[in-house]
């Protein structure tokens, strides 16, 4: 009988021990720091492809063709990507956002949400067109037309061997024309990881 009541007695003290050895251990990094924890799509990779594809599509010819024709920057809607393959899960709407801040912070082109995105805006609008005063509210159907759009996939493979994984993204972006449905860029840029376990 005593030594359950010992027991019972150091019970609540040891159970906050147990709890502690489970606690993860948390590092902070730099948001541009790379880390690859599972050979996975991540924020470095989402950074890095995006930097570099935008970077290509401003230096082909359809940019300075436009900005000579039109005398001003072209107008650029960005699409959220698609993900095509297995076994990753993917945020695009990150990736999506990388691109057009590339895009702004080019200052070569005037960037645009996509149209899911502009519904938002459109509800706010039509709130504004009966609960605020006239002199206040913006003025609706004066949205901007786009010249361009930018759409793509990331295509995802996987193949083992063993206790060895190769991930491979091939992400696809394409430039076209909406008015004339003319692709006027076509970009690639390739990822391979090789992710081995450990025994």
């Amino acid at each position: 009988m005593r030594t359950l009541l010992a027991l019972a007695a150091c019970l609540p003290l040891a159970l906050p021990m147990i709890g502690c050895g489970s606690n993860p251990r948390v590092t902070r990094t730099e948001p541009t720091q790379q880390v690859d924890l599972s050979g996975n799509w991540n924020a470095t990779d989402s950074q890095q492809v995006a930097r570099a594809m935008i970077a290509d599509v401003m230096t082909r010819p359809w940019h300075s063709n436009f900005r000579t024709a039109n005398g001003r920057n072209p107008r650029v809607q960005v699409h959220r990507v698609v993900v095509r393959g297995t076994g990753d899960v993917i945020d695009t709407q990150i990736f999506t956002n990388d691109m057009v801040r590339e895009f702004i912070n080019s200052g070569l082109v005037d960037a645009f949400s996509a149209t899911d995105e502009r519904l938002d805006t459109r509800e706010v609008l039509a709130d504004q067109d009966v609960h605020a005063t006239a002199e206040t509210r913006s003025e609706a159907f004066a949205e901007i037309g786009t010249d361009f759009i930018l759409r793509g996939t990331i295509l995802v493979q996987d193949d083992q061997a063993g206790r060895t994984r190769q991930r491979f993204y091939s992400v696809d972006l394409n430039l076209t024309n909406i008015q004339t449905q003319q692709m006027v860029w076509m970009g690639n840029h390739k990822i391979s990881k090789i992710v081995e376990r450990r025994r």
